[in-house]
């Protein structure tokens, strides 16, 4: 079960650079072209059977993926399921799209494109990503002797009415969320040690989810960072990327710093680590995950 935002585009720009300089289409493009070829591809490859399902809930699509996949195990449906996102956008009618509407962040600097929760933010920078996870029961990883990284302890999905954006000024849905995660794992908000945080570097997507892990915590907000500024922003498959970043940091008791964080907003009200990776005893992580349509996601995650 895995996510993307946007398909395979490329596929699609292929198909129609060959109609127009009047190619013979390739026939492998009609089944290579469907949103469906993303999980299809690692099905037969791993040569899994059960559940076979490409999700989108925009840039929360790879959360989705997880959430579905561990409601599947949870419930024994599955004992395994692989699960994850892959995306592809960094092509000019993507990147023009992206342009047109705003997102990305200019600087005369190419390396400081993406400042999240900085007073001189404007912006995102695009990257593009893979990322698989499995998730197992406990039973099964037992009798196949594996090492598990952690334990998915809470997942949840949401929609905020905030129109084509991404969330609600005030972050209420996604504070939702959170809440319906920290919930179903019985973990208090104080025990939360690091949120990795959506923080794209746009103006208003920082500020209202700034707001929203506030209304969450309380006085106990977590230490928070955006890893985006590094990986860029990968769509549907970022949340399965920093899944991954929150199982290190629950491996190595280290919080990765937020780079490009040199102008603190006074308005975002959060600790956010930046300059270098932070010592930290961590039990808990949570990860935050937004997109257009408001389309939210959260994923806690917690040491075995």
């Amino acid at each position: 079960i895995v996510g993307t935002s946007r398909g395979p585009v490329g596929k699609w720009e292929e198909a129609r650079e060959r109609q127009d300089a009047g190619k013979r289409q390739l026939p492998s493009l009609a089944a290579t072209g469907t949103i469906a070829s993303l999980s299809g591809a690692l099905a037969h490859h791993l040569e899994a059977s059960g559940t076979c399902l490409t999700l989108s809930s925009t840039c929360a699509s790879a959360a989705a993926a997880i959430a579905l996949g561990a409601s599947l195990v949870e419930a024994g449906t599955a004992d395994v399921a692989v699960v994850g996102g892959a995306e592809a956008p960094l092509n000019p009618l993507m990147l023009g799209l992206m342009r047109a509407a705003n997102l990305l962040g200019p600087h005369e600097e190419p390396a400081r494109s993406c400042r999240p929760f900085d007073q001189t933010r404007n912006g995102l920078v695009v990257g593009e990503a893979g990322a698989i996870l499995i998730l197992e029961s406990r039973e099964f990883a037992m009798r196949r002797h594996a090492r598990p990284l952690g334990r998915l302890s809470g997942w949840a999905t949401g929609l905020s009415h905030s129109g084509k954006t991404g969330i609600d000024d005030g972050g209420e849905g996604l504070a939702g969320v959170i809440g319906r995660v920290l919930g179903q794992a019985g973990v208090a908000p104080e025990e939360v040690g690091y949120l990795n945080a959506h923080g794209t570097g746009t103006l208003l997507n920082d500020l209202a989810e700034s707001k929203a892990i506030r209304t969450a915590f309380g006085d106990q907000s977590p230490p928070v960072s955006s890893t985006k500024p590094v990986t860029g922003h990968c769509l549907g498959a970022t949340p399965a990327l920093e899944a991954i970043l929150c199982l290190m940091a629950l491996h190595h008791d280290k919080i990765p710093p937020t780079a490009n964080y040199l102008n603190p907003d006074p308005a975002i009200g959060l600790d956010v680590v930046h300059g270098s990776a932070r010592a930290a005893y961590l039990e808990h992580v949570l990860s935050t995950s937004l997109g257009f349509w408001g389309n939210h996601a959260s994923l806690l995650f917690s040491s075995i």
